[in-house]
């Protein structure tokens, strides 16, 4: 089974290099990415067992990952459906890659050697790359080179620290996880620091931490919609997962605190750097990129707070995805039509295009962490984390960068919503098909934001002992 669901999208991107017409990659992409959540729905049912050697586990927090990863890109390939009505070029290389990548994405969840993880994150690097390139214009084109230039930078330091972490081991066959968490491996402190010191800042650039965040305003700036919206749904939450592993074996060896002091100063920077320079950005798609940062910050400070922290920590993994998802692919569906995201471009969207304005407003209240999306409440946690931890300072810091960051925001998405309407460039009328791939995201939001169904708390809190066991 966990072969399985790495095999079926890694092959189905091998047939895309196939004589098909684009109508009909798109829809296999679909299909590859239904049976994939397929697959996942059978895994919240019974848990699959280990395989390849123990290669291959899959855990709790594993799943919650693999599943936020395999609903947003069915999200991906309904929206795309629609975004090639408009859109003449060929789709052979997008579709294979975007295929690839969810084999990738995939096999990171279900690492259980802390090699693979590495090889299997650094995979996700090289096919998102292409992706990123997609309208082949100097200005993506030098967007791809500082994404692979930054991320590749972060692989080869978190690589190094992979080394480290074998040196920490006395006499380490292998790096399993499982070994680690059940103590079968006994691990040098020093070597051990030295270790979680490098695999925090190279899974920090690609997670896009400040001040390791460069990449994403231009790379998610040049991005489709739909590709920005993937990368900063899931594809970040691999390296957040990444974190939640080293988190683990810092747990067990007793070096949380350490832990956490590195967590605080990168989540820290995170929520000072972003909404300062959102202030004087004019285009939707970079200030959605500092928001992005924002969130890993917070995702990154819940999980140092510890206790009910990292438990608000995954419930916002979740959220954030969800959010993301569709403010990306609005901004996605707004290029489209106006040939542009600048605010000196785009105005009156709600007046020409009814529907997306919604989206638009939706997307600033979602993200921005109003009630009654979920966003609220796993930020309201994420403070009540703090505050029970006696971080006061950080919170204090937290509400600060949530208020700028609405005010960033606010402003962007305001002037381009009101207005008298500009014209469009390609689209004249709202696309089904997209509409709808933004809508099931805003409906999981205002669900999650007024009830949580049992399942899904139920196995946060699970997921949630493995780095804090007094949490279930």
């Amino acid at each position: 089974m966990l072969f399985a669901i790495v095999a079926v999208p890694f092959f189905s991107g091998m047939l895309m290099f196939l004589p098909f017409s684009k109508p009909v990659r798109l829809w296999f992409v679909l299909g590859a990415a239904f049976a994939h959540l397929v697959f996942c729905g059978c895994f919240w049912r019974s848990m699959p067992c280990s395989e390849f050697n123990e290669f291959l586990t899959l855990d709790p927090l594993g799943l919650i990952v693999l599943s936020i990863i395999s609903g947003v890109f069915c999200l991906i390939a309904v929206y795309a459906i629609g975004y090639y009505v408009h859109e003449q070029r060929s789709n052979r290389t997008f579709c294979a890659c975007l295929l690839f990548l969810l084999a990738s994405m995939t096999l990171v969840t279900l690492c259980n050697h802390l090699g693979l993880l590495w090889v299997a994150l650094a995979s996700t690097t090289l096919f998102a790359a292409p992706l990123i390139s997609f309208h082949r214009c100097p200005e993506s084109l030098e967007a791809t080179w500082k994404y692979l230039l930054v991320c590749s930078v972060g692989v080869a330091l978190a690589l190094m620290g992979t080394f480290f972490l074998a040196f920490a081991g006395h006499e380490v066959q292998t790096l399993f996880l499982s070994d680690i968490i059940n103590g079968k491996i006994l691990l040098s402190g020093r070597w051990l620091k030295l270790a979680v010191i490098f695999m925090s800042v190279g899974y920090g650039c690609k997670m896009g931490l400040a001040p390791m965040h460069s990449w994403k305003p231009a790379a998610y700036g040049q991005a489709t919609g739909m590709v920005a919206a993937l990368m900063s749904s899931v594809v970040t939450l691999c390296s957040f997962l990444a974190f939640c592993r080293i988190g683990q074996i810092c747990a067990k060896s007793g070096l949380s605190d350490f832990y956490s002091s590195l967590l605080f100063i990168m989540g820290g920077l995170s929520l000072v750097i972003a909404p300062v320079l959102i202030l004087g950005e004019g285009g939707l798609k970079r200030v959605l990129a500092y928001s992005s940062v924002e969130n890993m910050g917070i995702l990154v400070l819940g999980l140092g707070f510890g206790g009910l922290g990292v438990f608000a920590a995954l419930f916002h993994m979740v959220n954030n995805a969800l959010s993301k998802a569709v403010m990306f692919l609005t901004a996605g569906s707004i290029a489209q039509k106006y040939g542009s995201t600048r605010v000196s471009h785009v105005r009156g969207v709600v007046h020409a295009y009814p529907v997306t304005g919604v989206f638009l407003l939706i997307g600033l209240f979602a993200g921005t962490g109003m009630f009654p999306f979920a966003t609220f409440h796993s930020e309201l946690m994420v403070i009540n984390a703090a505050i029970i931890s006696r971080h006061y300072g950080l919170a204090a810091l937290f509400v600060a960068s949530l208020s700028l960051m609405f005010i960033g925001m606010t402003r962007i998405i305001f002037e381009m919503s009101q207005g008298p309407a500009t014209a469009p460039v390609l689209a004249k009328q709202e696309n089904f098909w997209m509409n709808v791939a933004i809508a099931l995201p805003v409906l999981a939001l205002v669900i999650l934001g007024l009830w949580m169904p049992a399942p899904l708390e139920i196995m946060l809190r699970k997921a949630a002992g493995l780095l804090t066991p007094g949490v279930v």
